[in-house]
């Protein structure tokens, strides 16, 4: 007969053998595929839902600080050289959304200004305003709010209730820069009907960071918002038709490129949309190159004065007094003054030696103050400190030269020297400013007189070096450029300054939104690689079983090897033979254990959408697996078995055919030549438990590394338990003594296999030790949010605004300004923090954060607080080569990032320009989870229209604490203002480790479970290797029941102490948790588990037992 007849005789003939390690291969599979598909379901699931939320949209042009004409969406699909494409205009804010009554408000609102160019790239159009199916139409175009599943959950409303909608009104420039207009935030409100809640398929879930949960968002008609949002942004014609985002895509024709829509912009925008204005001015032969955000940025004052080989600067500011002190006790003082800086070279109105310290006043401004050439004077000006605290300065200069009257200004314009600044150059009376410092000085009649007739026209000019001296700021040191007109037109330089300026240099940012869409679906957490390791016992136990019932199989066909190996067959050709069988069954196990892992699988992904919900911030999953990771998995389950099927035979064909043939056993585990390793055994594991004693007396339980502490020690107790038994199977084994009771071949049973004892307990007490003390590594917020150095950094409450408050909350000014409680708030800190926005980079989020948040911090407020790994806040002020300092938590660079310290993270400043920032500072277990943080001033100097502040953290005592942050919510209502708990914060974040843990534990303790299954098996294969000994036994006299109870008592020997060694080192290893001081408790299902264990335990090895002993075993000695 053929090798191949021969294989499958041996598979029918043996079929029953074969079913248990079909089941093991088939159980490994279940595992292997199913852990593969979970991940594959959790990949599938988040690139839905990144599709959802981009729907067709290709790329995303954004303006973060500023806003542009809408008609650029217009100019833009002009040039591009797809036909089907579509871009749409959207004006993008944030707000605080309320019931009329207040019952209701929910803050942190994505308010998105649309048309129907938007809807039209959504995932399916049909189910937007503008669509067939939901027939809304009419409620669209009467401007009802629209939003989406999420917000539509919080508001409770229906069809037709009224919603107040606030948003801060844009300003031209950061109200945190000087002159920005009033100190309080100006809002707009909108109040318009409910319309209807739009699904995801409707573009709901729209959004641009790549965080797993979709924002708050309310859809507004965009006119209706440009009515209302930009109406104060162009004063000069009154256009509200901005916007600060357009969406590209081309809904079912492909994908727009990066490459055409670049060329495309970079043809399209104008210098208008840039904010960046050419101006004639009437009193001389210049251009004067302007920005409606007043202040120049350092690029466009480098292109202007490429654009005009002979230009020269201007730096115009508001003054609170021009004086000049009279017969040492009395002074003359000019109120709320313009004045410029000028290069004294580049005017025909200044000496060419014209000093810092020299000052020139028209004759209105001197004749006022009565002085002559030569007299002093003193100008005094507010500037823009920290947190927007004014200070005020001067600097005394001597008056050197008395100029000309300026022209009058004609009704509708400005002067030539000064730029429109907002809340000034549009006031009727000089009582109309709103410049937003404090009037301290008395307006007179004249100075009226002048604002009527002169405007904005400087009434005195110093260098240009004296005034950036005083009035320079992070938003620019100049007004203005002036360039000559004769030699250039007003298209010519602005072509000069479109060359020169790129679309980035205007702010106008391109972001590639699929291709972020699509890589941000590579989640830091692969959860096909977690379930694998996370079902380590599980495989383990599969394996054991697998390669055990094998060996269990190919030991009872001995004699089969023998009679081949004894006709000629070479010990190769029957390893063939016989490993090809095995490799057989294990195809097949594995085949069936395909449909097992659809079970497996889909009961995982239920389990993440519930009881293991905290490891997925509450996301559902449906069941995609690929057929990638079904082959994968069947053949690494087939590979896997067939492995272990070799290792556990690989002794079997060594064996010489006459005691193949005779069944006859190697007493392998009685090598008496080792005589005293038993002493050396004992010796060890003595020193052992001392040093884990010793570790358990040095470490104070209440201490932070107690787990890790207590834990060693578990682990050394276990190691030393595990010597000791087997220091005891030695002594056992060798000890010589007439043995006249039944009870003594117990004792010398269990010794016979020393090897094979050993790995058993072993196998069960440190799987036992590592599912339940992992438990001493649950994460807890601290007892105190006080102390500094916990997780919480001794802040008791956390908040974030919708609308950015610019002023000290902690200061008498902020406290009067927004009508707050003093004496409430002097038991209390509020702290401060700046935010870029950017892509959650916390354990909450499931998707890659390509774009962390940004913070900026005031270092000096965080000193001593939190626990570092590296570095420390000082950390942040060590900038170098135009790199900038963060500090991150520890989670967030290990799993969310996936970094190391020192690495660098590229981000675009408000500029559009590229800049690093070097990961420099790491903190541990802390509730800074999910962005970066920067100095504050680094912060700003890239990021200075960024204004104000949104996150705030709020320090104090538990109740004077809770008082506070409730009196700010209510105060700071209108701000959208939403405080929580730092220890709530900190409480969701480790719930997802605290998860990762209960999900290996309850995987592992499955496994574990199973893995008994491994014990009935060893105890087979004892009774099977010793059945002439029972036999003998049988034969002088003791009967069947007699010999199953020695049988029963010999092997529960090792269930008892694989359970018990394990159970006690655990103890130890949670020992901090028992005595209440650190860690958390393990809940009831621990005691049971232990009691389960020990049960299958018993059942298995009484079931081996039942089983093999059931008959006589005298016919084993007809062979003597």
């Amino acid at each position: 007969m053929s090798l191949l007849g021969i294989l499958f005789r041996n598979l029918a003939y043996y079929r029953r053998q074969h079913l248990g390690v079909a089941l093991g291969s088939a159980l490994c599979a279940m595992v292997l595929i199913g852990a593969l598909t979970v991940g594959d379901s959790v990949r599938a699931t988040l690139s839905s839902l990144a599709e959802e939320r981009i729907g067709k949209g290709d790329l995303a042009m954004l303006s973060p600080d500023g806003f542009f004409k809408e008609d650029l969406a217009e100019r833009v699909y002009d040039k591009l050289s797809v036909p089907e494409a579509v871009v749409a205009p959207i004006a993008l804010s944030r707000g605080t959304l309320t019931t009329p009554d207040g019952s209701v408000r929910v803050s942190k609102v994505q308010v998105l200004g649309v048309d129907e160019r938007f809807w039209k790239l959504a995932p399916d159009s049909s189910k937007t305003p503008l669509g067939e199916e939901v027939n809304v139409r009419p409620l669209w175009e009467a401007g009802s709010f629209f939003v989406n599943q999420r917000l539509g959950k919080r508001l409770n409303l229906q069809k037709g209730d009224r919603l107040i909608l606030r948003m801060e009104e844009p300003s031209l420039f950061s109200r945190d820069a000087p002159l920005s207009g009033e100190r309080d935030n100006r809002f707009v409100t909108m109040n318009q009907e409910f319309g209807a809640i739009l699904p995801a398929e409707g573009f709901g879930n729209f959004g641009l960071q790549g965080n797993q949960r979709e924002p708050l968002t309310l859809f507004v008609p965009l006119s209706s918002l440009q009515k209302k949002l930009f109406r104060s942004l162009d004063e000069v014609s009154g256009s509200t038709q901005f916007a600060n985002f357009l969406l590209l895509g081309t809904p079912g024709y492909g994908e727009i490129s990066q490459e055409d829509a670049e060329l495309a912009l970079d043809q399209s925008w104008t210098l208008e949309d840039a904010g960046i204005e050419i101006k004639e001015l009437r009193e001389t032969e210049e251009w004067s190159v302007r920005t409606r955000q007043v202040f120049l940025s350092d690029g466009l004052v480098e292109q202007a004065r490429k654009a005009g080989e002979d230009s020269s600067s201007v730096l115009t500011y508001l003054v609170n007094a021009i004086e000049t002190e009279r017969d040492g006790n009395h002074s003359s003082l000019i109120p709320y003054s313009m004045m410029s800086a000028v290069e004294p070279k580049k005017v025909d109105f200044l000496e060419e030696d014209w000093q810092d310290d020299h000052i020139a006043l028209n004759e209105w401004a001197a004749r006022d103050l009565n002085v002559s050439l030569g007299d002093p004077v003193q100008v005094s000006f507010y500037t823009v400190g920290e947190r927007r605290k004014l200070n005020e300065s001067s600097r005394t200069f001597e008056l050197r030269k008395i100029l000309a009257m300026p022209n009058p200004v004609p009704e509708g314009f400005e002067s030539d020297w000064t730029p429109r600044f907002p809340g000034l150059s549009d006031a009727e009376s000089c009582g109309e400013w709103d410049t937003g410092i404090p009037i301290v000085h008395k307006v007179r009649d004249r100075d009226e007189d002048y604002w009527n007739e002169y405007r904005g026209s400087p009434k005195g000019f110093v260098s240009l070096q004296a005034g950036q001296e005083m009035w320079g700021n992070l938003w620019g040191s100049l007004t203005g450029i002036r360039i000559n007109r004769q030699s250039l037109s007003r298209e010519q330089l602005a072509a000069r300054l479109r060359m020169n300026l790129k679309a980035e240099d205007a702010g106008l940012v391109l972001r590639p939104l699929r291709t972020d869409a699509r890589e941000s679906v590579e989640s830091p957490v692969d959860f096909g690689q977690l379930f694998l390791s996370f079902s380590f016992f599980v495989i383990l136990a599969a394996i054991a079983l697998t390669g055990m019932l094998f060996a269990f199989s190919m030991e009872q066909r001995n004699q089969q090897v023998g009679l081949l190996l004894g006709l000629g067959w070479s010990v190769r050709k029957v390893r063939i033979l016989f490993w090809a069988e095995g490799l057989m069954v294990a195809t097949f196990g594995s085949l069936g254990g395909v449909l097992l892992a659809v079970f497996y699988g889909k009961g995982i992904l239920e389990l993440l959408g519930g009881k293991w919900s905290g490891a997925v911030s509450g996301a559902s999953f449906a069941y995609e697996p690929s057929a990638v990771s079904m082959f994968a998995g069947l053949f690494g389950a087939v590979v896997i078995a067939f492995l272990a099927m070799i290792w556990a035979t690989r002794k079997q064909a060594r064996k010489e055919p006459t005691e193949l043939l005779s069944n006859a056993q190697r007493e392998e585990g009685l090598a008496t030549s080792v005589k005293g390793r038993g002493s050396k055994t004992l010796l060890v594991s003595l020193i052992l438990f001392s040093g884990a004693c010793t570790l358990v007396f040095l470490t104070d339980p209440s201490s932070g590394g107690a787990s890790a502490s207590f834990f060693g020690a578990g682990f050394i107790l276990l190691v030393s338990g595990l010597l000791f038994f087997r220091a005891g199977l030695f002594r056992e084994a060798y000890v010589r003594s007439s043995m006249v009771q039944a009870k003594d071949l117990a004792k010398r049973g269990v010794s016979r296999r020393v090897g094979r004892s050993l790995v058993t307990v072993g196998a069960m007490a440190a799987g036992a030790f590592l599912v339940v003390s992992t438990g001493a590594f649950r994460k807890q917020a601290p007892k105190s949010d006080q102390e500094k150095t916990s997780g919480t950094g001794g802040f008791a409450f956390l908040g974030e605004t919708a609308s950015p408050l610019y002023d000290d909350l902690n200061g008498i000014e902020g406290q009067s300004l927004y009508d707050l409680n003093r004496s409430l708030l002097e038991e209390v800190k509020v702290v401060p923090l700046r935010v870029r926005e950017g892509d959650d980079a916390s354990c909450l989020n499931l998707n890659k954060a390509i774009r962390p948040r940004l913070y900026g911090v005031k270092t000096s407020e965080f000193e001593g607080r939190f626990s570092f790994s590296e570095g420390n806040w000082t950390s942040l002020q060590e900038a170098s080569n135009g790199v900038i300092p963060a500090l991150v938590d520890q989670n967030t660079l290990m799993w969310a990032l996936k970094k190391g310290v020192g690495d660098r993270i590229q981000f675009l400043d408000g500029g559009g320009q590229p800049f690093e920032v070097e990961l420099k500072a790491v903190v541990k277990g802390s509730l800074l989870q999910g962005a970066l943080y920067l100095d504050e001033n680094l912060f700003l100097e890239k990021f200075p229209q960024q204004g104000g502040y949104r996150f705030f953290f709020l320090e104090g005592a538990k109740e004077v604490g809770d008082k506070a942050a409730r009196h700010l919510e209510s105060k700071l209502s209108q701000y959208g203002l939403d405080f929580q708990t730092t220890s709530e914060r900190l409480e969701e974040l480790n719930k997802v480790e605290n998860t990762y843990l209960s999900i290996f534990q309850g995987l592992g303790g499955l496994g574990l479970l199973l893995g008994t299954a491994g014990l009935g098996v060893v105890v087979a294969r004892n009774l099977m290797e010793r059945g002439k000994e029972y036999a003998l036994m049988e034969a002088l006299g003791y009967e069947l029941s007699t010999l199953r109870t020695l049988a029963l008592k010999e092997h529960l020997k090792l269930a008892l102490w694989g359970v018990g060694i394990g159970s006690l080192s655990a103890l130890v290893g949670i020992a901090p948790a028992f005595l209440g001081m650190v860690g958390e408790l393990p809940g009831k299902e621990f005691a049971w588990f232990f009691l389960l264990l020990l049960g299958l335990g018993i059942f298995w090895t009484w079931l081996s037992v039942s089983l093999n002993l059931r008959t006589s075993r005298l016919k084993l000695l007809n062979d003597e």
